[in-house]
């Protein structure tokens, strides 16, 4: 009829006995992934392959760039003449107009000058590098 079965420690009816517990440890253990510092979620770190608007828009840029290249180009063949470049100091460099740039000026004085530089003033008017 009505039989009972004892039951073990662990919860478990009758077969093998496990004490309490014992599974637990693994499982927390196993359950927490180690991130590395600076590791990311791990997703993936760029689209392969890119959307076919990216190719678009690259394709437009580089037209863009050559024709803005080509503009400049001629400006400096035409429009280019020496001209003195007055630094804060004082100080009265040569230079020659849309050929030379603030980068030549300051690298002119220091390398490390012109690798820490990131702005500046022509005619009153900021410029980044």
């Amino acid at each position: 009829m009505f039989e009972e079965k004892a039951s073990s420690p662990s919860g478990k009816m009758g077969g093998e006995e496990k004490p309490i517990g014992a599974g637990e440890e693994k499982q927390k253990e196993g359950g927490k992934k180690k991130n590395k510092e600076g590791s990311g979620d791990g997703g993936r770190a760029e689209l392969n392959p890119w959307p076919e608007y990216i190719y678009t828009r690259l394709e437009m840029y580089n037209i863009l760039k050559a024709e803005h290249d080509s503009i400049l180009a001629e400006k400096a063949e035409k429009d280019s003449k020496p001209i003195k470049v007055t630094l804060p100091d004082g100080k009265q460099v040569d230079a020659e107009s849309w050929k030379t740039t603030p980068y030549q000026i300051a690298c002119g004085i220091s390398q490390g000058l012109a690798d820490n530089t990131i702005i500046a003033k022509v005619n009153n008017v900021v410029w980044d590098l």
